[in-house]
């Protein structure tokens, strides 16, 4: 009997970032060291470049990856609302993860290169649905 190949997705809460092997934090962390980073600015710049997003999800990659379309999709909904429009630094909460995690969407490079065939867009997956559900107010 033939069986489609379907990639076991790694879902761990644990990333390990370049430049420091062997130093693993979770997602939380991750998202909270770039959080305070963001700002009112980030998120016109994020919204002007939704046509690099949305190639971004139409490659091969983001197939595997099912839940990336409609995260990414609520995220870029969330960023053009009226409190989020209108949201000044420092950004609350949930603007600055929204802008978090697409931002990590558009990075070049970052945990698993997204040319890497299978796995690419896990990570940014992995950012994406865990901002989600830090923040059920961008839901």
């Amino acid at each position: 009997m033939a069986s489609s190949h379907r990639p076991r997705i790694h879902r761990a809460d644990i990333i390990h970032l370049q430049g420091a092997p062997g130093q693993p934090i979770s997602l939380d962390e991750y998202i909270e060291s770039f959080r305070s980073a963001s700002a009112a600015a980030d998120v016109v710049r994020l919204l002007g470049s939704r046509p690099q997003i949305e190639a971004k999800l139409q490659a091969e990659q983001a197939r595997q990856h099912h839940d990336l379309h409609e995260g990414v999709e609520t995220l870029l909904r969330f960023l053009t609302s009226a409190r989020a429009l209108a949201a000044a630094d420092p950004l609350p909460t949930d603007v600055a993860e929204a802008v978090v995690a697409l931002h990590y969407l558009l990075e070049g490079i970052d945990l698993i290169p997204d040319a890497t065939p299978e796995i690419g867009l896990t990570d940014d997956a992995r950012i994406v649905a865990r901002v989600l559900a830090r923040n059920p107010s961008v839901l």
